[in-house]
Order: C-alpha cells, then sequence, then structure tokens
C-alpha cells in the first residue's frame, strides 16, 4: 500500500513539474510575440537615428536619409517584413499549441520564430546597399533586447515544450534539432544569396549577365562570362593535375608504404591543409609566377608570370591535402578478405589496387573528388595573388580573374547596381558548386548501382 501511494505521489508530482514548465513555455512565448512591440533595430545614418520596432519594420513605407545632395526614402527588405511577421505568428502559434497540450508542434513553432532574427540579420543588409546611392557611407545597425530575446526565448520555448514529453523525447530532439541545423544553415544562405543577387541579374538581364564579355562598372557593364570560363579552367586544370597526385598518394599511403614512411608522410600532407591561403598566395607570387615570367622571356611567350597556369598550379597544391585525406580513409576502409580473394586469384598487387581497392571505395574516393572541388573553386586569397585579377577570356599564360576574386576586390567600394551584381556573381558562384555536387552525387550513386549488378 505503501509503495503504491509513494508511486501515486511521485506521478503527481511529475505532473505538477509538467504543468509547470507548460505554463512557463506559455509565458515565455507570450514574451517573446511581445517583443514585436518594442524597439527592435536602430539605425544610424551618420546624425539621424531611427530605433524602430518588429511592428513597424512590418508596417512603414522606409526610413528617410539625408546625404550630403540627396534625400530620399530607404525602403524596407521584403524579406525582413516576412520574417517579423513569421516571429510573432510562429511565437502565437507555439502558444496556442502549448494551449492545447500539443508539445511536438508547439516546440517546431517555437524554433521556428528563433530562426526568424537571423533571417533579419541577413536581409538588412539591403538598406546599407541603398544608403550608398545617397552618398552615405556612415551607417550602423545595432540589434536591441527584444531583437535578441525573440532568438534565444525560442530556443528556450522549443526545449520547455519538448521537455514536457518526457527526457527521452527531449533528448531525441536535441537530437534532431542539432541535425537540422547545417540544412538550415544551407536554406538561410540559399536565401539570402538568391535575394541578394536575383534583383541585379532581373536588371541586367540573365543573358547579358552570364554572357556579356565585357565588365565595366563605370559604364553599368556586368558581363562575367570571362569570369565563368576562367573559373572554370582554373578548377579543370587543378583536378587534372591534382586528382591523381592525390588518389595515388593515398594509394600509396593506405596500401604500400611502410609505417615509418606513413609516419613522415602522413603529416607532411597534414601540414598542407593547415597552411593558410595567404601563404599559398606568397609562394605563388614569390616563387611560381617569377619562374613563368622567366620560361615566358626565355621560350618568347607573351606573360607578365601572374596568369592562369599560376593559378592552377596553387589550386592543384591546395586540394591534395583533402583528396588524400578522404580517399586514404575510404581506401582503408575496404574490407581485407577484398584484396585477399583478388590475390588468391592470381591477381598481382598493382592489378589488385586499380581493379578492386579503387572500385571498391569509388564513393569515397568520389566525396574527396567533390570537396577538392569544392575548395578549388571557393578559393580567393591565393588567386588573387597569383592571377593577375584582369577580367579577360581566359588564356594558360594571360591575366584572368575569377568569380571569387571578382566579389573580393570590388565588394568594399561598391553600391547600387554594381553591389548587387558582386551579389548576383555569388548565386551563380553558388549554383555552380549544387551543380557539380549534383552531378558527382549522380555518378557515385550510378557506379555503385552498376557494382550492384
Amino acid at each position: 500500500m505503501e509503495n503504491r501511494l509513494t508511486d501515486a505521489q511521485r506521478d503527481r508530482r511529475k505532473a505538477q513539474k509538467t504543468r509547470i514548465v507548460r505554463i512557463l513555455a506559455i509565458v515565455l512565448g507570450v514574451v517573446s510575440a511581445a517583443s514585436f512591440f518594442f524597439p527592435y533595430i536602430t539605425f544610424v545614418f551618420k546624425k539621424q537615428v531611427y530605433s524602430v520596432s518588429a511592428l513597424q519594420l512590418l508596417t512603414v513605407r522606409g526610413m528617410r536619409v539625408a546625404g550630403p545632395k540627396l534625400t530620399g526614402i530607404v525602403s524596407i527588405p521584403v524579406l525582413t517584413r516576412i520574417a517579423v511577421l513569421a516571429g510573432v505568428v510562429l511565437a502565437l502559434a507555439g502558444v496556442v499549441l502549448m494551449l492545447l497540450k500539443k508539445a511536438a508542434p508547439a516546440g517546431a513553432c517555437y524554433i521556428l520564430s528563433a530562426l526568424t532574427p537571423l533571417i533579419v540579420l541577413i536581409s538588412t543588409s539591403d538598406i546599407q546597399s541603398a544608403v550608398t546611392q545617397l552618398n552615405v557611407t556612415q551607417m550602423s545597425v545595432r540589434y536591441l533586447a527584444p531583437f535578441l530575446l525573440v532568438l534565444l526565448l525560442g530556443v528556450v520555448c522549443a526545449v520547455l515544450a519538448l521537455w514536457t514529453m518526457g527526457p527521452e523525447r527531449l533528448a531525441q530532439s536535441v537530437f534532431l534539432v542539432c541535425a537540422c541545423v547545417s540544412i538550415g544553415s544551407v536554406v538561410i544562405i540559399t536565401i539570402y544569396v538568391i535575394v541578394s543577387g536575383a534583383p541585379a541579374i532581373a536588371e541586367i538581364g540573365l543573358g547579358n549577365f552570364l554572357f556579356g564579355e565585357t565588365w565595366a562598372a563605370g559604364s553599368n557593364q556586368f558581363g562575367i562570362l570571362p569570369m565563368i570560363l576562367s573559373s572554370i579552367a582554373a578548377t579543370a586544370g587543378a583536378i587534372l593535375l591534382g586528382v591523381p597526385v592525390g588518389i595515388l598518394t593515398a594509394v600509396f599511403l593506405s596500401e604500400t608504404a611502410r609505417p615509418a614512411v606513413t609516419k613522415i608522410v602522413h603529416p607532411a600532407v597534414e601540414l598542407l591543409a593547415g597552411i593558410p591561403s595567404v601563404i599559398y598566395g606568397f609562394f605563388g607570387m614569390l616563387v611560381i609566377v617569377p619562374f613563368i615570367k622567366q620560361c615566358g622571356e626565355f621560350f618568347h611567350w607573351n606573360t607578365q608570370g601572374d596568369s592562369l597556369l599560376a593559378a592552377i598550379l596553387i589550386l592543384a597544391v591546395m586540394v591534395l591535402p583533402t583528396i588524400v585525406n578522404v580517399s586514404e580513409t575510404a581506401l582503408r576502409a575496404v574490407p581485407v578478405s577484398y584484396r585477399e580473394a583478388s590475390m588468391a586469384l592470381g591477381a598481382t598487387p598493382v592489378m589488385t589496387i586499380f581493379k578492386v581497392t579503387i572500385p571498391a571505395a569509388r564513393s569515397g574516393v568520389l566525396s574527396g573528388v567533390i570537396l577538392g572541388v569544392g575548395r578549388a573553386i571557393g578559393e580567393t586569397m591565393a588567386v588573387i595573388m597569383v592571377a593577375g585579377n584582369v577580367a579577360n577570356m581566359p588564356k594558360l599564360l594571360g591575366s584572368v580573374r575569377f568569380l571569387t576574386t571578382g566579389i573580393a576586390l570590388e565588394l568594399s567600394y561598391s553600391s547600387g547596381l554594381h553591389r548587387q551584381a558582386l551579389f548576383a556573381i555569388g548565386l551563380v558562384l553558388f549554383v555552380f558548386i549544387m551543380l557539380v555536387d549534383v552531378l558527382f552525387t549522380y555518378i557515385s550513386r550510378k557506379g555503385v548501382q552498376m557494382d550492384a549488378e
């Protein structure tokens, strides 16, 4: 009887704790929604200060900004309006669902409301672009307490809502949220790049932007075909040189090298991965570029040294650590029984490596190649120092400019359509990398299906 009473009391206390947690989640959700009406962000344009609430961000037409010669209305980005509205709606939806004891949907609403300040954060950068058109260079944005409350209380309320379902469900939900962080990051970055770059493409014209051969911001000519072709040529050249060397190095480390040699080569490869990009750029500028220039003088080539070839050589070295490490891990994961079976059938060690081990590790090797392609396409600092940075059509010994370097060189002083065009370059680069990733993934899966058949 005492045990039954003890169990009943324990259940009663557990129910009371759950009720308290639910009430706390409801109260904090209301506080998060109420922050919609308090000062949310402060914009400072020289001596003009605007402290606006989330409600004002949603309803006002814009902010009047006076420049040295021009005065204009800076409008609030549409994405900002959508984000602040979604923040309060999702917080209130979480409160209602908690009142209905729907903990899982309430937790989802709360965590989504916590993401809305991040969308506001990335979308308000468009205001800076609009302000620079009025020749106002002194601008700052301050995010106030309600802005942080929406972010923090959304996370806290989500945890409390899921807590009411029990510790096990809370732990599973935390694991799920952590797994979704990467997906959420990609979604937020994708939204930001599209919102920032699409208007420029619409104004310039997709054909003129992608296939135009002249980049001259002063005359509003924004053609990026030379940059696209230069980026493709440099990436293809780096992969053509780096992939065979990287895969064969991985084969050496995993299949044929003695342990004493592996202890020397493997740290050397790891060291390559740890060298900063600017050091690669210094090496290329002080060694590779003068060497190409001297060869040009000797063979009567028309080159100054800083060229597409120099960028290819630097990138080929920079992709090696990624390809070697991932490929080596994939090769070591191939079961020993595969090698033993091949040797038992009379194959030589070299035949076993190329006919059995590498095909069995194809998916891992392709993953290394994909990561290497991403490193080559996205590299900026090193190629700025060796490529010459002139938007010419690609020639092996001529100066070129890549998509990444075009953004890095001009973003600091750009404004208006010029700035939007640079964001559009980022959008093109993003889509290009996604297409490469999808292509390699398709090839990898196709290879696995053929092996299974």
